[in-house]
Formats: C-alpha cells, sequence, structure tokens
C-alpha cells in the first residue's frame, strides 16, 4: 500500500472515529436527552436515543481500531464503508421524500458518500 494510500485512509478513519466517538459519548451520558429537541419524554423514547448514540460511538471506535492495524483491517475498512453508504442512502431517502434539508445535513450527506466510496473502493489490499 502506497503512502499516500495510507495518509487518505488514516486521516478519513480518524476523522470519522472522533466525529462518532465523541458525541455518541455525550449523547449516551446527556442527562436530558432529547426534551429539547425531540419529542422523547417516555422512558422507552429516551433509551433508545441513548442506545443509538452508543452504536455512533461504537462505530466510531471501530473506526479508530482500523487504525490500529491498517494493513489487516480490510474487512473492517470495508464493513465502514458499507454502514456509511447505507446512512448516506437513508439521508437521500429523506431528501427526496422529507424535502430538502440544511446546509449541515447536506454536509453531511457528501461527507458520507465520500466516506462510504472510499472505504469501499479504496480499501487496504488484501494481504499476500
Amino acid at each position: 500500500m502506497s503512502l499516500g494510500h495510507m495518509g487518505v485512509l488514516y486521516g478519513l478513519l480518524v476523522l470519522l472515529g472522533f466525529s462518532l466517538l465523541v458525541p455518541g459519548l455525550a449523547g449516551m451520558f446527556r442527562v436530558k436527552i432529547g426534551r429539547t429537541w425531540l419529542i422523547a419524554d417516555e422512558v422507552d423514547a429516551r433509551n433508545h436515543l441513548r442506545g443509538l448514540n452508543a452504536m455512533m460511538a461504537a462505530i466510531g471506535m471501530l473506526a479508530l481500531w482500523a487504525c490500529w492495524d491498517l494493513e489487516r483491517s480490510r474487512m473492517l475498512v470495508l464493513g465502514l464503508g458499507l454502514i456509511m453508504l447505507v446512512v448516506a442512502i437513508s439521508r437521500l431517502y429523506s431528501l427526496l421524500i422529507d424535502g430538502p434539508p440544511g446546509a449541515t445535513s447536506l454536509t453531511y450527506l457528501a461527507l458520507e458518500a465520500v466516506l462510504g466510496g472510499v472505504f469501499l473502493f479504496w480499501p487496504p489490499p488484501p494481504l499476500g
């Protein structure tokens, strides 16, 4: 794997890792989850939101874990690419069904599509 290829993958994996890990953990441990921006007054709804935040944090941890031994993390990088592609598709579907979102959501859509594309179509090469 070339130095440039490694640099791109490391950079994108670290970006993905920290951009999911930090807000995911913050959302998991927030005391008043969902009360200001989402109708989630029931315990089940708050529990579900904490679970989604935990999944987001775990995906961030997996992205950082892939950096530990990038050459042997091909399948993990491909899995992260699949997750990002599915998230981008869900945002595109929302755009078509719910209408155009704000600039932040469009930025996330573009970033998720780029991450998904790079991880799926330019992962670490197979060993051997």
